[in-house]
């Protein structure tokens, strides 16, 4: 009788172990602890493969977990914006309150590369407010494969069709630029020399070009004789147009007093006479004025080469050459009837 007692206790106790450790077992894996939790709601457009009951974690410590997924397309905000497709209900242990702030980021990724997807927060700084019992925050969509490897196949395929649709103009268009290359190596090979000259040619023409030009420089520019004829010419020009106004003014006040003194001396045919040689003095005055716009215009003309005076004021070597045949036919003046 106590031999069947004693075995009966031990199958008990046995049975006792046996619950025990399975009630453990399912504690452990199912993640269960007795910490206290605080929720808040994470809104994504697509949180991708997450699922509810995923791990929550803060620097790769588990710190709670997925409540719950709610679908919330279609509705608007006060401020009349589409809200996120999808909000996530977090369940966080209290105790990790105080590193969850409001620039704290959220994101979706995986634990290694094929493991299972969970919410990842990244703390935010110690001067920013802790999100309270509740709060709503932003996440991080994560990177859509699924669309990036659609849209890859698709613009492959594309890629493909044209190739293949249009097989005969691709061949026609690499057959025509291999001869094309083809012909200019040719060409290349067979003008070497004449290309070589043509680059010696150009080169010399270049320096040749330099010369000239540096020439000129030094004759036309910075020659001392032209700078004198130019500032000579100058003086004339400005010394005119600074005493012409003057003798103008003054031709026209004698003018005026000749015709008030007419008006007012002798006889209708003096005053006849003195009123006509009045016009005709103003007839000269105003040709006076119009010789010396011309001779300001011709002095600019000068100034600039144009004219054979302009030239022989501007080019000395002409000046030179003139007064040399000028010297010549002074000593041998047969030359004026006898030619050579």
């Amino acid at each position: 009788m106590a031999s069947s007692r004693s075995i009966e206790v031990k199958v008990g106790i046995l049975i006792l172990t046996a619950l025990g450790l399975l009630a453990a077992f399912i504690l452990v894996m199912g993640g269960i602890n007795f910490q206290p939790t605080y929720s808040l709601f994470v809104r994504f457009d697509n949180p991708g493969g997450l699922q509810t009951g995923a791990p929550v974690k803060i620097a790769g410590v588990k710190v709670g977990k997925i409540e719950d997924i709610e679908f919330r397309g279609g509705k608007v905000d006060k401020d009349g914006k589409r809200e996120r497709l999808v909000r996530l209900k977090v369940s966080v242990e209290k105790r990790y309150q105080e590193s969850i702030t409001d620039n704290s980021v959220f994101y979706v990724t995986t634990q290694g590369v094929l493991g299972e997807q969970f919410l990842a927060i990244e703390p935010g700084s110690a001067d920013q407010p802790v999100i309270p019992e509740n709060g709503e925050k932003d996440g991080l969509d994560p990177p859509r494969l699924d669309m990036l490897l659609s849209e890859g196949y698709e613009l492959l395929h594309s890629a493909v069709s044209a190739v293949r649709d249009n097989r005969k103009e691709i061949d026609e268009t690499f057959t025509a630029l291999r001869m094309t290359l083809k012909g200019t190596g040719t060409f290349f090979a067979n003008n070497q020399d004449k290309i070589d000259r043509i680059v010696d040619n150009v080169e010399q023409a270049t320096v040749e070009g330099n010369d000239l030009i540096k020439g000129a420089n030094d004759k036309y520019v910075k020659n001392p004789q032209v700078d004198r004829i130019v500032n000579n010419v100058d003086a004339v020009s400005s010394r005119l147009a600074t005493d012409t106004p003057g003798l103008l003014a003054d031709a026209k006040t004698t003018m005026t007093n000749a015709k008030r003194l007419s008006e007012t001396v002798g006889s209708e045919e003096q005053q006849a006479k003195i009123k006509k040689a009045v016009d005709d003095a103003s007839s000269v005055l105003a040709k006076a004025n119009t010789a010396a716009t011309d001779a300001q215009y011709v002095v600019s003309q000068m100034r600039k080469g144009r004219g054979t005076v302009g030239a022989l004021l501007m080019d000395e070597q002409l000046f030179d050459d003139l007064q040399e045949m000028v010297r010549d036919l002074k000593h041998n003046p047969w030359k004026f009837f006898w030619r050579e």
